[in-house]
């Protein structure tokens, strides 16, 4: 019996080993990867390489329209991979897109990752561009290949795709997708398998191995650890309130799949996780980050989502245009999808200087990409030798050239409708400094390929830029200015027509009039306070007369009142039993007007002043002048007194 149990628990044992080494198959791939390098040359080369070399091989960027300055760029900046999208590909034969990928590869001194969103459906850059025909289920979601034709359907199409990447010079795809959806409808119900947590993991477990036949192509697992039902991050915060639990027994489950499948990379979403970091976009957060290196076990390629999504751009403002490129990888990250290098680069720099970010982490990342690099069979032994950056500005480029003859091209206007750009409305924040330029553009499939630019439609001066989101949804968001802008909304695909809209001026504390109108107010106002003065000014010398009429009744009294150019006077109200003070003419007085417009006065003049219920100013003086009689008669009679 004990016998059996040791063994049981040695094939155990063995079993869990086999999957760890499936999950972390980079470096046993790398090493035995056919005309490549060694891992002793990797690591010699991370050894020998300056900080900025190694920052560079961590950064994916969106390809420059420029193919020179792709070139120059790839050469300068020591690019690790770029993306291609529909911008790309337009126009161009198959051919030419080839030599459009050489080119830049004969740039670069470290081969280029080149990826590409090539789920399928309306994330299929190949046939939405035009580069290529579509081909019944071919280039479908994966959902819809399943229910037509099963997973070997599925499977063989997968394979097809990625030979034809690798042939066109495309050898990372951003996919497969290992997310569920539970509701019809939502951001990322179209991408997903749609057959349940379980099913996704089994299907990933099959798919992966197809994308990734004979190292032609590298798979990525997206959108980790599971977009779920979230709402769009192309265009703004999405969240997603499951716990730890939840998602380890639901939407990790794919993922895990995937992982011990071989799944050469992770792209981590920018949904906020709200019970497991609160604060950070999973892109940003490094207890997202750390659940894929501890509890998935995984050492490939973590790579984030495109840093110039909404979500992203949002999180960076609202936390004092913070370094995204540095907090994503402080969380842990290998690559960073984003365009802007050239600050991004000298930040990490930086960071690493100023013992923010470990070189060690950094040294892991670049050894983990040039594994990665050595898989695809990119990397050569010169490739690690250094050279200086070259200068292409004045290469002619004829890589580029547009053939709208070409036979496997299609036009893209017949893929994109009418290719309109809708303005559907301007809002603005609360305190109207800013302004968000709400639109769509005609084709839905422009998701995360799109690029909308706003410009002075004036000055010809460029505001600020968004990426399209689901279902071809926009939202620019551009600093209110103090004067009204006229602002043009392009897109980078120069089919569609360009559109102008208004944005409204900050808008001042006080109303702006013109100055005739100010004369007019202030001469109102002088007019108004001058007879509220007045008014003022009439009751006090009332009450004034009312009090010399007393005072000259009694004789060897005491007297009531001071003189009005004493320091105060206080008469006091039988009726209410308070005094409401104001400042006329430079003297306190004291009056018992209680008009409203004597009230407002009062006020502005002294700060002290209490405001009475109002009543008639007769009875005031009625009251006054009782008062003055009584105290009189009780004066005189008291002295009455004293005599006898």
């Amino acid at each position: 019996m004990k016998i059996k149990r040791a063994f049981t628990s040695v094939i155990a044992g063995f079993s869990i080993a086999v999957g760890c080494l499936a999950i972390n198959n980079l470096s046993a791939n790398a090493a035995t990867t056919q005309n490549g390098v060694t891992n002793d040359q990797i690591n010699q080369y991370v050894n020998n390489a300056t900080l900025e070399q190694k920052v560079g091989q961590m950064y994916v960027s969106r390809t420059p329209q420029d193919p020179n300055q792709v070139k120059n760029d790839v050469s300068k900046y020591n690019l690790g991979g770029l993306i291609v999208y529909d911008a790309d590909m337009k126009g161009l034969t198959q051919q030419q897109f080839k030599d459009k990928m050489k080119s830049f590869q004969d740039s670069a001194q470290t081969p280029l990752l080149v990826g590409v969103d090539q789920e399928g459906g309306l994330v299929s850059r190949l046939t939405h561009s035009g580069l290529v025909q579509q081909n019944g289920n071919q280039f479908a979601f994966p959902r819809k290949q399943y229910e037509e034709g099963g997973m070997k359907e599925v499977v063989d199409d997968a394979e097809k795709n990625a030979t034809l990447l690798r042939s066109l010079g495309i050898n990372w795809n951003y996919a497969p997708d290992a997310d569920y959806s539970t509701k019809p409808g939502t951001f990322m119900w179209d991408r997903t398998f749609g057959q349940g947590y379980q099913q996704t993991a089994d299907y990933l477990s099959k798919v992966v191995p197809a994308w990734q036949h004979d190292n032609l192509v590298a798979s990525t697992l997206k959108h980790f650890p599971g977009y779920g039902d979230a709402a769009d991050t192309h265009t703004g915060f999405a969240e997603n309130s499951k716990s730890l639990t939840e998602l380890e027994n639901q939407d990790m489950v794919p993922f895990k799949a995937g992982m011990k499948a071989g799944a050469d990379s992770v792209m981590v979403t920018h949904v906020i996780y709200n019970k497991i970091d609160p604060e950070y976009p999973a892109s940003l957060s490094p207890k997202i980050n750390s659940l894929i290196r501890n509890n998935c076990n995984y050492n490939g390629v973590i790579v984030t989502d495109a840093l110039e999504m909404g979500a992203i751009t949002d999180f960076a403002k609202e936390h004092g245009n913070a370094s995204v490129d540095v907090l994503a990888v402080k969380a842990g990250n290998d690559m960073i999808m984003t365009t802007d290098y050239a600050t991004g680069i000298k930040e990490i720099v930086s960071a690493v200087k100023a013992g923010e970010i470990p070189e060690s982490q950094i040294n892991a990342s670049v050894t983990r990409i040039l594994q990665l690099k050595n898989k695809l069979g990119l990397l050569k032994p010169e490739n690690l030798m250094f050279r200086k950056p070259t200068n292409n500005n004045n290469n002619n480029n004829t890589s580029t050239i547009i053939n709208p003859g070409n036979t496997d091209h299609k036009n893209p206007s017949v893929i994109s409708g009418n290719n309109s750009i809708t303005i559907s409305g301007i809002t603005y924040n609360n305190d109207k400094k800013v302004a968000f330029i709400n639109g769509k553009v005609s084709d839905p499939a422009a998701e995360g390929s799109m690029i909308m630019t706003a410009t002075s439609a004036n000055t010809g001066k460029k505001i600020t830029t968004a990426v399209v989101g689901g279902k071809g949804v926009f939202a620019i968001e551009l600093p209110m200015t103090n004067e009204v802008q006229n602002v043009k909304i392009t897109s980078d695909d120069d089919s569609y027509a360009a559109v102008t809209t208004k944005v409204e001026a900050i808008k001042a504390d006080k109303p702006v009039v013109n100055t005739d109108q100010n004369n007019k107010q202030n001469s109102s106002t002088e007019k108004q306070t001058n007879k509220q003065n007045n008014s003022v000014k009439d009751e006090v010398n009332i009450t004034l007369n009312k009090e010399k009429q007393a005072n000259s009744a009694k004789k060897n009294t005491q007297v009531v009142s001071k003189n009005i150019n004493s320091e105060k006077t206080t008469v006091t109200n039988p009726v209410y039993k308070s005094a409401i003070k104001t400042n006329y003419q430079g003297k306190n007085v004291i009056t018992t007007s209680h008009d409203s417009a004597a009230h407002a006065v009062a006020q502005k003049s002294n700060n002290n002043a209490k405001v009475l219920p109002k009543t008639g100013t007769k009875e005031n003086i009625v009251a006054l002048f009782g008062l003055a009689i009584t105290s009189t008669t009780a004066l005189f009679g008291l002295a009455l007194r004293k005599k006898n």
